[in-house]
């Protein structure tokens, strides 16, 4: 194999692993409806109970246009691998104008052995001061985090 072939293979593998890097970070991002963006963020590690239990937050970004309000159903999920379906820990809702960021603190669960594996999904509509109502986006998920217990 010539030094040319070696460049250029090792030019294709980095361009590559630079577009796989591109689209695993695109799989969690804002979305954008009727004047209003809304993120679902990573949840994050925010204190321990007295009793011990860890307390998550699952937070949401949102930013609307003035005159909008968003409107947001949240689920909050602990991750299974295949066969197993995703375990549902909790719903959720909330409305926010402007620019926020939305907190949700929340039990970790135990579900079993080892880590939990959580993220959140969330779907919204925007509704403006003049009475115009989007209807819902589709479901938009977070990354996941994994925490022990």
């Amino acid at each position: 194999m010539t030094l040319t072939k070696n460049v250029r293979r090792i030019a294709a593998g980095t361009l590559a692993a630079a577009a796989l890097g591109v689209a695993a970070a695109t799989n969690a991002h804002a979305h954008t409806t009727s004047g209003c963006t809304v993120e679902p963020l990573t949840p994050i590690y925010s204190y321990t109970q007295s009793n011990g239990v860890k307390v998550l937050n699952y937070r949401i970004s949102v930013s609307c246009q003035s005159g909008r309000t968003a409107y947001i159903t949240q689920e909050r999920y602990e991750e299974d691998g295949w066969p197993n379906p995703d375990d549902h820990v909790g719903t959720s809702t909330f409305s926010a104008r402007g620019v926020t960021t939305l907190n949700n603190y929340r039990t970790l669960v135990d579900t079993e052995s080892g880590q939990e594996e959580m993220y959140q999904q969330i779907r919204f509509y925007v509704r403006s001061d003049n009475g115009v109502t989007s209807g819902w986006t589709g479901w938009h998920k977070s990354a996941v985090r994994s925490f022990y217990n």
